[in-house]
């Protein structure tokens, strides 16, 4: 469930913001941006959310990535960006991983990625858990209050676990022992009620 810490009816009517007490469902899906279904969870890649609030005036959706900026500042070379960052089409290898000549190609050609690639060559390119992963929405949004003003607001996700990412060798064993670990640790810590 999401329940927010404070009112923010200063800047939004929307009621499942503006009370402190309430709590609303929530439904959020993760996923690797370059891995396709069933590649391992703990590869050097950005995370991607989307996330459902169920209110009470209906579903408000909220996408984001757990880095604050994203490769591409112009929505036409967004094609060229997801071909060069899947697998090859003719073997569909490799899995979950920028290691290959497409991705490196496609930034040697476009400048503007490199921010989002220093984010995901850092330690923040591999998070130790869902929990303890930023989150950045991707879009602005227009919010406006019971007096018509409007503020124009980007949401972020603040892991109250804290921070953390695993080491590149410690990926890598866990890529081997254990392809679901960030699903599996989710699971369990939402069954230990944590």
């Amino acid at each position: 469930y999401f329940q927010p810490y404070k009112s923010l009816s200063d800047i939004t009517k929307a009621d499942f913001l503006s009370d402190p007490n309430k709590i609303t469902p929530v439904f959020v899906r993760f996923s690797t941006v370059q891995g396709g279904a069933g590649s391992a969870d703990t590869v050097r890649d950005i995370r991607g959310f989307a996330t459902k609030f169920y209110t009470e005036e209906g579903i408000f959706d909220l996408v984001g990535n757990n880095t604050p900026i994203f490769f591409i500042q112009d929505a036409h070379k967004f094609p060229d960006f997801v071909h060069a960052v899947k697998p090859e089409p003719h073997w569909a290898i490799p899995q979950g991983q920028s290691a290959h000549d497409t991705f490196w190609d496609y930034v040697s050609l476009q400048p503007e990625t490199l921010h989002n690639v220093m984010w995901a060559m850092s330690d923040r390119g591999i998070p130790r858990s869902y929990r303890t992963m930023e989150g950045f929405g991707i879009h602005t949004f227009r919010l406006i209050n019971a007096e018509g003003k409007a503020t124009f607001v980007r949401f972020h996700w603040k892991p109250l676990a804290g921070k953390a990412s695993l080491v590149w060798d410690e990926a890598q064993k866990l890529t081997g022992r254990d392809p679901d670990f960030h699903r599996r640790e989710l699971w369990e810590a939402i069954e230990a009620g944590d």
